[in-house]
């Protein structure tokens, strides 16, 4: 009786429950930029390699999985709540206010007397040096029809002559149903290529 249990088990299209490890974390493929996966350290995270090469993850602040560093651990204590400013008045008289970092200003105080923010200016690294003066290059690759096309190109208008709307329609040659426009392009290109 146990072992007819057992082949409908095995038959079943539910999986078994299995000891082993679900989920495994594979190491991120880096298919972009030569010069990152150059820099790429394999025993870092992607946090920690983004933070190492100058670059950043998220255009957001981080939601979780980061320690607090003891200066960001005091600072936050008196911190501004979430979109929401403090008015603290100095035994003097003075009134100073002071808003959270993600509050509208224009919801409160007019345009001119709207506070300005800072940015810290980050270093920039080698890596990132590099990769500004790669884009500096501008590096652009033709594309160049190839021999097949150049010979479809040819049928068409050995078969219709100058009639671009006639290779249009062609069920026979236009089987991709390109454009009127887009064979023009290609037959001028092949044109230019031929004088």
């Amino acid at each position: 009786m146990g072992r007819e249990l057992q082949k409908k088990k095995n038959r079943s299209s539910i999986n078994k429950v299995t000891r082993r490890k679900q989920n495994i974390r594979k190491r991120p493929q880096i298919t972009g930029s030569k010069l990152v996966a150059d820099s790429w350290d394999k025993k870092q995270t992607l946090s920690q390699n983004y933070a190492r090469l100058g670059l950043t993850h998220r255009l957001k602040s981080a939601t979780g999985g980061k320690e607090p560093s003891k200066s960001q651990a005091t600072t936050n204590t008196t911190a501004v709540p979430h979109q929401e400013a403090r008015i603290t008045r100095s035994s003097d008289g003075s009134v100073k206010v002071e808003y959270s970092n993600n509050l509208l200003y224009s919801t409160l105080t007019p345009s001119s007397e709207q506070p300005t923010v800072q940015k810290a200016e980050e270093e920039e690294t080698d890596l990132i040096r590099a990769l500004k003066h790669r884009a500096t290059l501008s590096i652009t690759k033709e594309r160049v029809q190839s021999d097949r096309e150049e010979d479809w190109v040819q049928r068409l208008i050995a078969k219709h002559g100058d009639d671009y709307q006639a290779m249009f329609w062609d069920k026979e040659l236009n089987i991709r149903q390109q454009s009127v426009g887009d064979i023009k392009r290609r037959i001028k290109k092949w044109q230019s290529k031929k004088a």
